[in-house]
């Protein structure tokens, strides 16, 4: 999973991005160049099943952040281009006030500033519709159709919404209609978050009620934390970590809340296996079935799929490892059985038939 944090400058985005690293990214000094960073995903379930299982070794998912440079107006289009690469689209929004931080536009407001970057969004998909439609339009003229016409006829409503300040990703689309214009890569497609950079005396509760528009109408997620105390409290020792968060009264850092965030726009959850050699996590999608599930292992696993052995996070804790099978808690499962959101699988294949399909 790619995300990408972007925003103004002086918004405090490298703040946030240093934070949502656990403190341990590495900040580049200049601002052209991108700051990357591979982050584990925190699960509590993994962490009580390694108890459980004592693996050699744990396996948690991923996350990938991407902190994008300030925007520049004068580099705007190129700006666009390189945010259309990630999966969930972080606007970082300041709403923190300081004399020391001089901001782009001389003051703070942050619903002016969502608002500006919106705009912006809406006219750079306009932009990469109107180059489509003309390009549709000679093949058409030169007699291409079928399905060149559904697709113009689905740009051509995204356009209108677009034009009415509807981002593309609040549009009822069909599958078909979604798989003709995924090639553009559409920002305002994309999954997204207005990410409230807030200063040590605010509280998000006070800015939600004028933001919820961003929920209902914009089908956006908005995200609220306190860069600065959330960046200096991930960079401590762990022991002294919780000491702080109980005395501020923040009862988990930012990092964990946010990535439950991106998992829930994207429609992904969490399987595990389990063993004495690893135990490990491994983002789906909802609603996949156990075969496809199995490739997300391994190829071969899916190609000579046979059954599941399936058992639920909640049982294996409840009731221990011994008891399972006991209790009739391990299923056997087919290709189409639709794993959900803390089973635990292992899988039973057929090897000849994994290597006879390649």
């Amino acid at each position: 999973m790619k995300v990408g944090l972007f925003g103004l400058p002086s918004s405090g985005k490298t703040t946030v991005f240093s934070a949502l690293s656990d403190g341990k990214a590495n900040i580049n000094e200049g601002h052209n160049a991108p700051n990357l960073y591979v982050a584990k995903v925190p699960d509590p379930r993994l962490d009580e099943l390694t108890k459980m299982y004592n693996p050699k070794k744990t396996v948690y998912a991923t996350i990938e952040y991407t902190d994008f440079p300030g925007l520049q107006e004068k580099s705007a289009n190129s700006y666009w281009g390189n945010l259309r690469s990630v999966d969930v689209l972080v606007h970082v929004v300041r709403a923190f006030e300081s004399d020391m931080v001089h901001h782009v536009n001389e003051s703070v407001d942050h619903k002016r500033d969502i608002e500006k970057i919106d705009s912006d969004l809406i006219i750079a998909d306009l932009a990469i519709i109107e180059t489509n439609l003309d390009r549709l339009e000679r093949n058409l003229k030169a007699g291409k159709k079928n399905e060149l016409l559904f697709t113009k006829d689905v740009l051509i409503k995204c356009r209108e919404n677009l034009e009415n300040e509807i981002p593309i990703r609040a549009l009822d689309l069909t599958t078909e209609e979604l798989d003709a214009i995924q090639v553009y890569q559409f920002l305002t497609q994309k999954p997204f978050v207005t990410a409230l950079n807030l200063g040590d005396d605010q509280n998000f509760s006070d800015f939600y009620p004028d933001l919820k528009y961003l929920e209902t109408e914009r089908k956006s997620l908005i995200f609220g934390l306190q860069g600065k105390i959330e960046m200096e409290i991930a960079q401590l020792e762990p022991e002294e970590r919780e000491i702080f968060l109980e005395d501020l009264g923040i009862e988990e850092l930012a990092l964990g809340r946010f990535v439950r965030s991106c998992f829930q726009l994207l429609g992904l959850i969490s399987f595990f296996t389990v063993g004495e050699d690893e135990v490990r996590a491994w983002p789906i999608r909802k609603d996949t079935p156990a075969s496809r599930a199995a490739g997300a292992i391994h190829s071969d696993l899916e190609r000579g799929f046979i059954r599941a052995e399936v058992f639920h996070y909640e049982d294996v804790v409840s009731l221990g490892t011994s008891k399972l099978k006991e209790e009739g808690k391990i299923r056997l499962e087919g290709k189409d059985y639709v794993v959900i959101d803390g089973d635990i699988l292992n899988i039973r294949f057929n090897v000849s038939s994994a290597k006879k399909k390649k």
